[in-house]
């Protein structure tokens, strides 16, 4: 079987939590609360931007060129399209740097960049692209799946829109075809890695909704911990 065959079924639980979650579910109705919205466009703008840096920090390590070559590629259709559209989101909402000063990053946030750069320590890059698959993927099959019923907010049928496009399509097809050929070129352990890098991601990205949805901070998640939560 191929690498997206497993991974797929390894990590079908957590994919499909996404598509549950009530961020999900209320934002396509369009009755999401706005501030947990704009909590989330806090939380991603800083996953983002460490996300594109991602890009090109493997694109620099890799010396198999058609990996350089998508990687320097999504890197810079990230900060075209997605980082584009979410500075036009700030403008829209009135999100300024001191805002985002006051909303440091969340807990979950932190520890989904921190699992991606790990994955920067393992020899085989194959790994570390494995970690970063989920997030494009998993966004273009919420996008198609919400915009079958489009929600009657604007705002967030615009975000809807932004994961649709042919050209995330394409990536899509060109990582996954990459992602199973270095899979297939990888010995058994770094096999094993590569499954378990795509299935924290994918885990990550649920706990994400979460995260926005609580309006998760460092003090919030010490209280839970206090109380045995």
């Amino acid at each position: 079987m191929e690498f997206t065959d497993i991974a797929m079924e390894l990590s079908r639980e957590a994919w499909q939590a996404s598509f549950q979650h009530p961020f999900i579910l209320q934002l396509q109705k369009g009755n999401l609360d706005p501030s947990i919205f704009r909590y989330y466009l806090i939380q991603d703008a800083y996953y983002l931007n460490a996300f594109s840096k991602a890009y090109d920090h493997l694109a620099e390590k890799t010396s198999k060129q058609e990996m350089k070559r998508l990687l320097k590629q999504n890197a810079q259709s990230l900060v075209e399209g997605e980082l584009f559209i979410r500075q036009q989101f700030f403008k829209e909402l009135g999100i300024d740097d001191k805002e985002m000063a006051e909303q440091p990053i969340a807990p979950t946030c932190y520890h989904y960049i921190s699992h991606i750069y790990r994955q920067f320590e393992e020899e085989n890059v194959a790994i570390a692209f494995a970690s970063l698959l989920p997030c494009p993927w998993l966004y273009h099959d919420l996008g198609k799946a919400l915009n079958l019923r489009p929600s009657p907010e604007v705002l967030y049928q615009k975000w809807i829109e932004t994961y649709i496009t042919d050209e995330l399509e394409q990536q899509i097809k060109e990582e996954t075809e990459l992602v199973n050929q270095l899979y297939s070129e990888s010995d058994e352990l770094d096999k094993k890695k590569m499954l378990e890098a795509f299935r924290i991601s994918v885990y990550m990205e649920a706990q994400f909704w979460e995260m926005a949805y609580q309006h998760q901070t460092w003090k919030s998640t010490l209280q839970a911990l206090e109380k045995g939560d």
